[in-house]
């Protein structure tokens, strides 16, 4: 006969294994973000508000943009200035960035997104 008290840890045991589980699946689900049909990967150098340079491609940041960091929370604009990120980004239809997603090289190497054409270097590659 089984006694109340095993069973009760038992069943906390099974409690705390599906919660770990919950948190890996949640967090292997994080790492591997997926971006919306057509952004693009680039390495960003912010100037002043709102002149952006994506893989020295000179852009514009568009009224209302979005600049999340890795951990998906909103930065303001004017805490831009200077910075320098790899990033996942999406331009509208007049060419203008109107959402960012800043990532770190580790995540950028490892995106399967597609690159920003870039300007850089001699003979301008990506």
């Amino acid at each position: 006969m089984n006694h109340p008290r095993v069973l009760r840890l038992s069943a906390v045991k099974a409690i705390q294994h599906a919660l770990l589980g919950a948190l890996f699946v949640a967090g292997a689900a994080q790492a591997q973000m997926t971006y919306p049909m057509g952004s693009l990967l680039g390495n960003a150098a912010f100037g002043t508000f709102p002149q952006i340079s994506i893989n020295c491609t000179d852009y514009t940041l568009g009224p209302g943009v979005r600049v999340l960091s890795p951990q998906q929370r909103v930065i303001p604009t004017q805490q831009l200035s200077g910075m320098q990120s790899p990033v996942v980004f999406q331009t509208d239809a007049t060419g203008n960035v109107f959402r960012i997603w800043l990532v770190t090289p580790q995540a950028a190497a490892q995106l399967q997104v597609p690159k920003a054409p870039g300007q850089c270097g001699l003979f301008f590659s990506n």
